[in-house]
């Protein structure tokens, strides 16, 4: 083969290869050019999907949430606490919890309570507050400014424990602090009108049972008295001292078990027993809420209850003083005696006349005689 042959040839071999290689390069890029406007309209037919998508998601939840919030204004004199705040964090977009009276002011049962309800219910923006005077009686309450100064936190929902143990050590009857503490009500339903308040009777105190002060009474005795009385009134009660006791009696506990050394407050286990129980109530119980906020509709008046606190009377004893009738003297008639001569009647002696003669025995005479021969004189 000549030798300009042979370089056409590679020419022509060398031209064939790039020919290729080129067809290779545009396949590839015209592959790649393919797949990403898939992935293009694939994204875009995944964003029209969901943005038509999302609307309807939110449609039903609005919906849902929608028809909660009028099934709790049609129900809400027998609803929970938990459908409340939820109610209240839907129109003021966030919601104020305060513990008042006897509760300590880091109540650990409290918080994992309230911490339980955050995790299960759109609460976000729940904030807890502590007014603690677990030392101090009912009186004590009318006479500071303790209202006032929980006034000043603006709390939506008020968890008023009672403070009827110290009500026993101060020592006043069960008249005077069932109507304090109802007067303490009043107090904060008139200076925070949108509140809802609930009453709530103590932890159990197993020092503090049958420690009679001197009117033989103790704290159950002015706790039992005031639940008796709430029940002719429509304030919220939770009576968790009942509760608690009763659940230990169905577990098989025993109080001392829960108890510190003292006996007079909860320990670890106990304050995870006694949230649990307040938990649970702000779940289940049902309560009326009409004392609290009303975002539509007109709210029912109040009318306090200390003025109209039925107080059992104590009957008057009516002592009868018996008079007796005056003793009028009498002159008494004296009457001469009349003499009456004595009569004698003589009565002949009775004399006996048998003589029985002694007759002596030898011996008798012999002695007789010896005292007679001493006797004489020769």
């Amino acid at each position: 083969m000549k030798k300009r042959e042979i370089v056409l040839v590679s020419i022509m071999g060398i031209l064939t290869i790039a020919i290729v290689l080129f067809g290779y390069k545009y396949a590839a890029g015209k592959k790649e050019a393919l797949l990403n406007e898939g992935e293009k309209q694939t994204e875009t037919v995944s964003e029209v999907v969901s943005s038509q998508e999302s609307p309807i998601a939110e449609s039903d939840t609005s919906e849902a949430y929608a028809q909660f919030l009028a099934a709790f204004a049609e129900n809400r004199s027998n609803a929970s606490v938990v459908d409340y705040l939820q109610y209240v964090h839907h129109h003021t977009k966030e919601v104020n919890v305060a513990f008042f009276g006897d509760v300590a002011s880091d109540a650990v049962w409290a918080k994992s309570a309230i911490a339980d309800i955050q995790a299960d219910y759109p609460l976000e923006n729940l904030t807890t507050s502590f007014f603690s005077h677990p030392s101090d009686g009912s009186s004590v309450y009318l006479s500071s400014q303790y209202v006032q100064e929980m006034v000043a936190s603006s709390p939506d929902v008020i968890f008023y424990t009672i403070p009827t143990k110290t009500d026993q050590v101060v020592d006043i009857s069960l008249v005077d602090s069932t109507q304090n503490i109802y007067k303490i009500y009043d107090e904060i339903r008139a200076a925070l009108p949108d509140a809802l308040i609930v009453l709530m009777t103590p932890a159990p105190s197993e020092a503090k049972v049958a420690d009679w002060n001197s009117r033989s009474l103790d704290y159950r005795n002015y706790t039992n008295n005031l639940v008796e009385q709430n029940a002719v009134f429509t304030v919220p009660l939770y009576d968790l001292h009942a509760d608690f006791l009763a659940e230990l009696t169905n577990r098989g506990e025993t109080l001392p078990n829960l108890m510190d050394a003292t006996g007079l407050e909860l320990n670890e286990a106990g304050q995870k027993f006694y949230g649990e129980m307040f938990a649970n109530s702000l779940r289940t119980k049902m309560i009326d809420t009409t004392a609290g906020l009303y975002a539509e509709g007109e709210k029912p008046a109040y009318t306090p209850i200390a003025p109209t606190l039925v107080v059992p009377e104590v009957p008057a004893v009516v002592i009868e003083e018996t008079v007796e009738a005056e003793t009028v003297y009498e002159e008494p008639v004296y009457e001469a005696p009349t003499y009456v001569a004595p009569t004698y009647q003589y009565v002949a002696p009775v004399t006996d006349t048998t003589i029985t003669p002694i007759v002596p025995s030898d011996d008798t005479a012999i002695d007789q005689g010896t005292a007679v021969g001493e006797g004489t004189t020769e």
